[in-house]
């Protein structure tokens, strides 16, 4: 029996159906707690990033061209969030269409190959460039886990005590640093406004539809 998942078409939308469905999946997820426990993004962060997309594209419509770039980057933060979602209610789901439909996402009549479970990233590669106080960070691919997200976690000055991640989130104990967090998905990662002269500690880790990969050890660079 094939197993069904959520699917992605709303990439395809244009501003206002995508508005629309966004709307959908507010209410199917966050109206039913009971079967939606733990969602990856909060209730509150969801409605401001559509908010600002919808504002985005009310400005795009009015002044064209020159606010594509704000409407395009306001889309994509949008999309991300939906993808996230999507990812937590297909692993909620487990191939239940109810559940999928409850949720407010369209259910697709494909078979579903699952996703493994990740394993720690051990090896990731930073360097410096002729940017003052910006710092790159290149994760190797994973391959043959399904759709992967790659994510890094930056400390200033000093690494993180204990690191530990709920959710897809970094979990901070009381005297640890700032952090400065990049989960744009991409396996590339640019840190930019960094102080000159002072050690920065970096972090990656990796979500696919059915886990969050353990957080790796940190490797540090200085800022130039």
């Amino acid at each position: 029996m094939a197993n069904q998942f959520c699917k992605l078409e709303f990439h395809k939308y244009g501003a206002s159906r995508l508005d629309t469905f966004t709307s959908q999946v507010k209410n199917g997820i966050y109206t039913n707690p009971t079967v939606f426990v733990t969602p990856p993004v909060s209730e509150g962060d969801f409605s401001r990033t559509q908010e600002t997309f919808n504002a985005a594209a009310a400005d795009y419509t009015t002044y064209g061209i020159t606010k594509k770039t704000a409407y395009l980057n306001a889309k994509n933060n949008l999309l991300e969030e939906l993808d996230s979602l999507a990812a937590y209610v297909d692993t909620t789901a487990d191939g239940d269409v109810s559940i999928i439909a409850l949720s407010g996402f369209e259910p697709s009549k494909e078979t579903y190959q699952r996703a493994t479970p990740l394993d720690k990233i051990e090896t990731f590669l930073l360097k410096r460039t002729n940017v003052a106080g910006q710092i790159i960070i290149e994760i190797p691919v994973i391959s043959n886990k399904g759709t992967v997200n790659y994510c890094c976690v930056c400390s200033e000055g000093v690494p993180i005590a204990n690191p530990e991640l709920s959710n897809g989130q970094i979990i901070l104990e009381q005297g640890d640093p700032q952090v400065r967090q990049d989960f744009n998905k991409s396996r590339r990662k640019v840190f930019n406004g960094l102080t000159p002269g002072t050690v920065y500690y970096f972090y990656v880790f990796a979500t696919n539809t059915v886990s969050v990969s353990p957080i790796s050890d940190p490797k540090n660079l200085m800022a130039a």
